[in-house]
């Protein structure tokens, strides 16, 4: 499998794993110590981000965009998708998002993640517009 192929079978897990909610599904894809940083919550470990996210999002739904591999084959990829969930009792809310990975060196599980999007619609969902 290429580094391309495995990348894009990763991604897809990662989106997999998002809509499903299963947080323990979606720590597999990460390294122990791994780290997440998004514009809302800032950096911390993924495994205390991706809880959070699970319990206060349903209705989870993605739409893959492309997956980006580093042309120079360093263990970095991105994903873009289009991203609706449902925060709490509100109404479902669409994002346009760009996830930025370090990968660990045989390039199989997310050393990091920093989450990219816009967080102007939504930051009523946070009680903070």
């Amino acid at each position: 499998m290429s580094d391309k192929d495995r990348m894009d079978a990763l991604a897809r897990q990662y989106l997999q794993a998002i809509e499903s909610g299963d947080v323990s599904e979606m720590l597999n894809l990460f390294a122990e110590d791994a780290t997440a940083t998004s514009p809302i919550s800032g950096k911390q470990p993924a495994r205390d981000f991706y809880a959070n996210v699970m319990k206060i999002t349903h209705d989870r739904t993605t739409v893959h965009k492309n997956t980006f591999a580093d042309t120079s084959g360093a263990p970095q990829m991105a994903v873009h998708f289009n991203y609706t969930r449902t925060i709490h009792d509100g109404h479902p809310e669409t994002i346009e998002c760009v996830d930025l990975f370090e990968l660990s060196e045989d390039k199989s599980r997310f050393k990091s993640v920093r989450i990219i999007y816009d967080t102007a619609p939504v930051l009523v969902d946070f009680g903070e517009a």
